[in-house]
């Protein structure tokens, strides 16, 4: 099969030689794993040796320079300054001190969809031939949208002053579902997934209530999600941390696959899980990277990635990859080798 092929196999319900592998770190990390493979690139070390099944291409930032600091914070599109390892975390809330509509409306200007390019060239093309190809944005808008004016004020506010977080919510969206419609547009049939991210859960629970998710951010989801298919893609969400009680609505709303499952969270047992919702959705992940990744052996790792396996891929539908979409470089090499390697093994014998 092609890497392609075997991807999108498991949404269709059609048999695999071995569950697909998708991939996620921070450059750091990829560094080390090239080295510890002594592979001659990233490529190489990637979609040859691990036999990687996806490649991503996102909407590249062409606006005006963005402000830095002598620290290595940085500024954002949106105007939030942010610090600390990659993305960091927001240091500023451009919107903290506005608390009428009115405000916010004549002093804020959300970002304009002309400086990103959605283009996706001949070149791109033919690298991601005969692989998944991931398109669009990540489109992390409840994130942005909290980080406007801080998530503390900006929950609150959701119960105070409704129609101003309405708004926020909308202008970030908006700027996504622009960037998205261009992509689909201008790459007709290229895009074979669509896979974006917003971490609406914690340790314990949702951030927010299940009703006023559903209120605010639902109904946005869906418009995204259904864009993706309508332009041919399956499409994916990644959410950390303890999302079950929303599962079904996204898979009402045409969620496809469903990342990272977090399985170390409350009420994220991938048993459970599977049991309520494995005939409805694809899972994605579930191999802990909080502790077995990140601490165990490798044989520890490996009798992990054949548990997960065994579950989350008991109906044939799965994607293998660690518990979060972001590895670091605190993580052995060897484990994240063992992880692919030992679903290699056990998937084949899975799917026998």
């Amino acid at each position: 099969m092609t890497h392609k092929e075997r991807a999108l196999a498991v949404f269709n319900g059609k048999s695999v030689d071995r569950f697909p592998f998708w991939y996620g770190a921070a450059p750091e990390f990829t560094q080390k794993l090239t080295a510890y493979a002594k592979a001659k690139d990233e490529d190489e070390a990637l979609y040859e040796i691990i036999g990687i099944d996806f490649k991503t291409i996102r909407p590249k930032y062409i606006g005006p320079s963005l402000k830095t600091y002598e620290n290595g914070d940085f500024e954002t599109e949106w105007g939030v300054r942010r610090g600390g390892y990659h993305y960091g975390q927001p240091l500023s809330c451009p919107l903290a001190e506005f608390d009428d509509l009115d405000q916010i409306k004549k002093h804020y200007r959300f970002p304009d969809p002309d400086i990103y390019d959605v283009s996706i060239s001949a070149k791109e093309r033919e690298w991601a031939k005969d692989f998944c190809l991931i398109g669009g944005t990540w489109a992390p808008f409840f994130h942005d949208s909290s980080e406007l004016q801080g998530m503390e004020k900006f929950f609150m506010e959701m119960y105070l002053n409704p129609e101003t977080v309405d708004y926020i919510i909308e202008g970030c969206f908006e700027f996504y579902y622009e960037l998205d419609r261009r992509t689909f547009e201008q790459n007709k049939g290229v895009v074979d997934m669509y896979f974006i991210g917003n971490d609406f859960g914690s340790q314990r629970a949702l951030l927010i209530s299940p009703d006023m998710w559903r209120k605010f951010y639902k109904p946005r989801m869906k418009k995204l999600i259904q864009q993706a298919k309508d332009n041919g893609c399956v499409t994916a969400i990644h959410s950390c941390g303890t999302i079950n009680e929303i599962i079904p609505d996204l898979i009402e709303i045409g969620v496809d696959a469903i990342n990272p499952i977090q399985v170390n969270a409350d009420n994220m047992d991938p048993g459970v899980l599977m049991r309520e919702f494995g005939s409805d959705c694809v899972f994605f992940g579930g191999i802990d990277e909080n502790h077995i990744l990140l601490e165990c052996t490798e044989a520890e790792v490996r009798a992990e990635t054949r548990r997960i396996i065994d579950i989350l891929g008991s109906k044939g539908k799965y994607i293998v990859s660690a518990s979060h979409d972001y590895l670091l470089p605190e993580i052995p090499a060897e484990n994240i080798f063992a992880m692919y390697d030992e679903a290699k093994k056990c998937s084949a014998a899975n799917l026998k």
